[in-house]
């Protein structure tokens, strides 16, 4: 399998005005053409850190772990959003997570299946890890918000034309994942010719994905032309890719690339953080200020969905994901036609 070299952007290199620009261009090209990149020199980042806590979560007992498991895997839990998610037996996925995003603290139109509150592992150590993640949480929100307007700089746009779209109560959110041997055979669905995969092709749903792999192989992304590369890992570095959100509000002039997960020889860590719009967020109408203003961006077939909003569009799309899509059925199932999503 062939290794693909990604563009590099170097945050500490965005001090002057005129490097700022320099960055925000070789972002958008990438963006462009490839729809992945490395981000050098995050503020903030210690990747073996990271690591750490990944590790110290996932040694946790089975039985601390489970009090966290949403509501479709532990009857007793009041979480349908937040918290863990076990390995699924027979999925094409074979992973199990952790999340935490921000409370909602003002938007009342919002879908009670994201008004989640964070639940955190009864054991010792807690704090520290509780002071690790919501610290992390909220240095990804700052690299989230510098990316954004990279994005914006790069697309000839006013540098904080999409704040209002993510504050306040963005829908962000961090996720620590751990892919494991599997103890039993692949499902045949999990085997694309002469790979497994332990995390099935798809694009990402929302606007920007940042994301920690370490040093563990496994990620691929798919060319145009239908052939799969390896995307190595870059030391202490985040990978960083676009979601369907972001790629239809330039109209596809930004790739929302497909990427997937081979199945790993050894346990196998990642992070990723999802920075999303809040829930209210009008989408359609910054697809018109793109499409409006950006430089070098084809309009001419445009879908101007001008009432288009970013959380009940969310919704149905994670319905492709198999970890959500029993959640958001067992919520329907749970509540009264005001809140159902169908």
């Amino acid at each position: 399998m062939a290794t693909l070299k990604l563009p590099v952007i170097d945050l500490s290199q965005c001090g002057d005005q005129q490097s700022r620009v320099a960055v925000a261009k070789t972002m958008v090209d990438a963006l462009k053409t490839v729809g992945f990149l490395y981000i050098d020199n995050i503020p903030g980042f210690d990747q073996e850190e990271v690591l750490k806590w990944c590790r110290w979560f996932f040694d946790l007992p089975e039985e601390v772990r489970f009090k966290l498991y949403r509501k479709l895997w532990n009857p007793d839990s009041k979480s349908v959003y937040r918290g863990c998610f076990p390995l699924q037996k027979g999925e094409i996925s074979y992973k199990e997570g952790f999340e935490i995003g921000q409370d909602i603290a003002t938007d009342v139109s919002i879908h009670p299946f994201f008004v989640d509150k964070n639940v955190w592992p009864e054991t010792e150590g807690v704090d520290d890890f509780k002071t690790f993640m919501t610290s992390f949480y909220t240095s990804m929100m700052r690299t989230g918000r510098e990316v954004c307007h990279l994005l914006c700089i790069g697309c000839g746009l006013k540098e904080d034309l999409l704040d209002s779209t993510f504050f306040p109560d963005s829908l962000s959110t961090l996720r620590l994942l751990h892919y494991p041997v599997r103890t039993e055979p692949p499902p045949d669905v999990a085997r694309h010719g002469n790979v497994t995969v332990c995390c099935a092709d798809h694009s990402d749903s929302g606007f920007i994905t940042l994301l920690t792999t370490f040093n563990f192989p496994g990620l691929q992304i798919k060319l145009e032309s239908g052939e799969w590369m390896d995307v190595p890992s870059r030391p202490n570095s985040l990978v960083m890719n676009i979601g369907d959100m972001l790629s239809k509000m330039t109209n596809g002039n930004l790739k929302a690339t497909r990427h997937r997960v081979l199945e790993p020889p050894e346990e196998r860590f990642s992070v990723p953080f999802f920075f999303e719009p809040n829930y209210a967020a009008d989408v359609g109408y910054v697809l018109d200020s793109f499409l409006s203003k950006c430089e070098g961006v084809d309009s001419g077939s445009a879908d101007k969905e001008s009432k288009l909003k970013y959380g009940p569009w969310l919704l149905k799309k994670m319905m492709e994901f198999s970890e959500y899509r029993y959640m958001i059925e067992l919520f329907n199932q749970q509540s009264d036609d005001l809140f159902s999503i169908n």
